[in-house]
């Protein structure tokens, strides 16, 4: 019986070591693709978001060995990047979020991985802001609005879907400093077209 049991925990210790090196690999490339999506660099972003992929169906198949492990923060880290990198790529490319069904996401790490994603588009609006792209910075926060509406929808305890009133309170956060980035910037472009129409007064 001795035996049996070492050789159960023995599996279950490589089968973590395992799941830890896979999630490790899907969260690295899910970083790298959001990076290069930010520089606008396609190929980069491509190529990482399809070693993610490769990663989380190894990650699967190791996992159906103990299938507990699907639940595990280690399972549902790697599919929250994975997620938040795909929700990124389907909002510049198509304008669309894509689905937990298209993604093949189970609906906990998906939710988790569009609050963080409210987050990207933060990013993105004050780079847009920087570069005076003002109107396309607000069509953003538009996005960052709907965003925080539905997550608001979810309104469960911790038993059920654990911190997502954090993340609520996360994505309300960076919304409204986006917001008021967003105020600043179109005062300042509205002060600058003032003077420059009284410049073009006094020049006549």
């Amino acid at each position: 019986m001795l035996e049996r049991m070492r050789r159960h925990f023995d599996g279950q210790e490589k089968l973590r070591e395992q799941v830890l090196e896979l999630s490790r690999r899907v969260i690295r490339a899910s970083a790298r693709a959001i990076a290069a999506m930010h520089r606008d660099d396609t190929a980069v972003a491509g190529e990482m978001l399809d070693e993610a992929r490769a990663g989380l169906v190894e990650l699967k198949k190791a996992v159906k060995v103990d299938p507990l492990w699907m639940d595990s923060g280690t399972v549902h880290s790697a599919q929250q990047e994975y997620c938040e990198a795909k929700l990124l790529e389907g909002f510049l490319k198509r304008g669309r979020l894509s689905t937990p069904e298209e993604l093949k996401i189970p609906y906990q790490p998906y939710l988790a991985g569009m609050a963080d994603f409210s987050g990207e588009l933060r990013r993105r609006a004050l780079d847009l802001i920087r570069t005076d792209k003002v109107s396309e910075a607000e069509r953003l926060l538009k996005t960052m609005e709907d965003v925080h509406e539905f997550l608001m929808g979810f309104d469960y305890p911790d038993a059920i879907l654990p911190g997502m009133k954090r993340r609520q309170d996360m994505v309300r956060g960076v919304l409204e400093k986006t917001r008021g980035d967003l105020t600043t910037a179109l005062r300042q472009q509205k002060l600058e077209r003032a003077l420059e129409h009284a410049k073009r007064k006094v020049a006549k």
